[in-house]
């Protein structure tokens, strides 16, 4: 919108559940496939180095998106927050 400051509370409701969804699926295909990694038959030295360290990496990888989103849906929630208690 043009010329306005602030935010649309509705929106950033809208804004702040996508991001909780988005958290939620993504933690869920990290179980599924950290489960999937742990069990998987393989054997050799491919499959040491792609348990004992690459897997891990990319989890923590996947840990930290659901960490920053995390951060993120909490900011836009403040901001809605204070949008919502300056229009009051």
């Amino acid at each position: 919108m043009a010329g306005m400051l602030g935010n649309d509370p509705q929106d950033m409701a809208d804004l702040v559940s996508k991001l909780g969804t988005a958290i939620d699926q993504i933690t869920q295909v990290m179980t599924t496939l950290d489960g999937k990694a742990q069990s998987v038959r393989w054997e050799g030295p491919d499959a040491t180095r792609f348990k004992g360290t690459q897997w891990p990496t990319s989890k923590k990888s996947l840990a930290r998106v659901i960490s920053d989103l995390g951060d993120v849906k909490v900011i836009v929630n403040k901001q809605k927050q204070q949008q919502e208690a300056a229009s009051k």
